[in-house]
């Protein structure tokens, strides 16, 4: 929030206009593939061998049953809701998506499945901005398909 009001602020002080998009993705816990996330491990960063092991381990199979009622079903992807783990893969999950907004000049902050986007330009620039914040929208959009 600090760094949103200050980037606000000082945006102001320089009589520019500010946009701020929010996004939020429904489900997104349960979004994670695993698959993508163990080679996110690896590639973003570095983890190998038994910690990888750990991981895929915690993360596949992911089954439920209901109290006998039903057979297994097993998850293809997402974290276990409410674990102390969910918010941390996430965000390991995502880091691509940063690395992708800040190629496209967006100031932008990620916490757990909330992403917000920011920027402030020139009046005179209005049309020229809108225009990126759409095309950046766009690869985000797919990026997260």
């Amino acid at each position: 929030m600090l760094y949103i009001h200050d980037h606000l602020i000082n945006a102001i002080g320089s009589q520019k206009l500010s946009c701020l998009c929010l996004l939020d993705l429904s489900a997104a816990f349960d979004t994670i593939d695993h698959n993508i996330q163990i080679t996110h491990f690896s590639s973003w960063f570095g983890i190998q061998g038994s910690v990888l092991n750990w991981f895929e381990s915690y993360l596949i199979p992911h089954s439920f049953r209901v109290k006998d009622f039903s057979s297994e079903h097993i998850f293809p992807c997402g974290v276990p809701q409410g674990s102390v783990l969910g918010p941390l893969l996430f965000v390991m999950y995502t880091t691509p998506l940063s690395t992708l907004i800040s190629s496209l000049s967006l100031n932008h902050h990620l916490y757990a499945d909330d992403t917000q986007l920011l920027f402030s330009f020139h009046p005179c620039n209005f049309d020229s901005s809108i225009s990126h914040l759409q095309t950046a929208l766009k690869l985000i959009s797919s990026w997260m398909s």
